[in-house]
């Protein structure tokens, strides 16, 4: 007679996990065939309040160093809201709120840099947010347009314009039935406006500003 060992622990869970892993490669392909292509129309978009896909955004700073390079930084913490018209974008509105805190400048060996960026330039503690609030929204081609709004920056106001570029609209199972936007942004300012003039014969005073955002649906 031949007896059969019982299968180790280790073999149990390895087949567990691979079965595991199966399930969750089978749901994923599943769910990616949900996923709608972005398309350009706007026919069938949905009207009102959207919010920023947080997961799907980023807010990219970069200002020339002593003219040789472009030195760059982001900022981690940041909300958006839009309230879009896809009958009429012209009369589509947004505002932005940025946590002057949440800067990352990621420096290779200054662990306090962040915090030096934070709190001795952009004075977090005293002015703890950025706002930036759009008054006129132009559309200057099929999938492009300029959003010029009021940004508030160490404690003034100033008119900036924005360079912005509708990559489409989708809809994704991970939200159902509501709406995807996609879109991305280029501005300049120059600090001076702000009062932030340190270290001018070494940093630029133009700031350019990259903005990557997917919007969703505000939920009914």
């Amino acid at each position: 007679m031949h007896s059969h060992a019982a299968p180790a622990a280790s073999e149990t869970r390895a087949g567990g996990g691979r079965n595991l892993a199966g399930a969750v490669a089978a749901a994923a392909l599943v769910l990616a065939g949900c996923i709608t292509p972005a398309r350009q129309d706007l026919t069938n978009v949905g009207s009102g309040q959207y919010e920023l896909e947080k997961s799907h955004a980023s807010l990219v700073w970069r200002v020339k160093h002593m003219g040789l390079s472009n030195y760059t930084a982001r900022f981690v913490d940041f909300d958006a809201s839009l309230d879009f018209d896809p009958a009429n974008p012209a009369a589509s509105r947004l505002k932005a709120v940025i946590n002057p805190a949440s800067v990352r400048a990621e420096h290779p060996t200054r662990d306090s840099w962040d915090s030096e960026l934070a709190n001795d330039w952009f004075k977090a503690g005293q002015f703890p947010q950025i706002v930036f609030e759009s008054s006129l929204v132009e559309q200057t081609g099929p999938t492009t347009g300029k959003v010029t709004g009021e940004l508030s920056f160490l404690g003034i106001t100033k008119p900036v314009t924005l360079d912005v570029t509708f990559n489409g609209t989708a809809n994704s199972p991970f939200f159902g039935a509501r709406d995807l936007l996609g879109f991305s942004a280029r501005g300049v300012l120059k600090r001076s406006d702000f009062g932030l003039t340190r270290f001018a014969s070494v940093v630029g005073d133009e700031v350019e500003v990259i903005i990557e955002a997917e919007f969703v649906q505000a939920a009914s």
